[in-house]
């Protein structure tokens, strides 16, 4: 099954869910980790319009004995200094600059990554994280965090500027 109907399907059960708890109804960010690190697996969607705004390559966690090594595909855990990657929804919280330039707080809403926040898995960009598919390659590493190239985030950042509470699904 391709990306876009993995997430297509799986944006009907999220857009409900945030109609009832209250959350953004006009976008959603999924990242299937199920797919090879160096394919296209972050997708910004568009509820409305029924389709993905844009598609991307995302770095996730390598694990705390191989930091920045590069991975084919995530392992997780809701552990500090795992340097892993968590399953499940999350509120993209409040936006800042920081080390990597612009970011945003994660806040995890399930029991797979309710240590988001203390841990300091952050949404954000970094230079060595690829803009486009690397097949066979993989992307480097991080330490949890998803990561997106610089420019990639820099478009995410212009979709998150004006909404609030977003929320990103990262499942397998």
């Amino acid at each position: 099954m391709s990306l876009r109907s993995r997430v297509a399907k799986r944006a009907e059960a999220l857009r409900e869910f945030c109609r009832k708890e209250g959350y953004n109804t006009d976008v959603a960010l999924f990242v299937d980790m199920s797919r090879h690190s160096g394919r296209r697996r972050f997708v910004a969607w568009s509820f409305e319009q029924g389709t993905p705004i844009f598609m991307c390559p995302v770095s996730h966690g390598s694990g705390a004995k191989e930091s920045h090594v590069r991975s084919r595909y995530a392992q997780f855990s809701n552990d500090d200094g795992s340097h892993l990657s968590s399953l499940g929804r999350a509120l993209v919280a409040e936006r800042y600059e920081g080390r990597y330039g612009v970011a945003y707080r994660l806040d995890g809403l399930e029991e797979s990554n309710s240590n988001l926040r203390p841990r300091c898995v952050v949404l954000h960009g970094w230079e060595h994280t690829t803009t486009y598919p690397i097949f066979p390659r993989s992307t480097v590493g991080s330490h949890g965090c998803p990561v997106l190239s610089r420019r990639m985030m820099q478009r995410l950042d212009e979709v998150l500027q004006n909404r609030q509470r977003v929320i990103i699904e990262i499942f397998v």
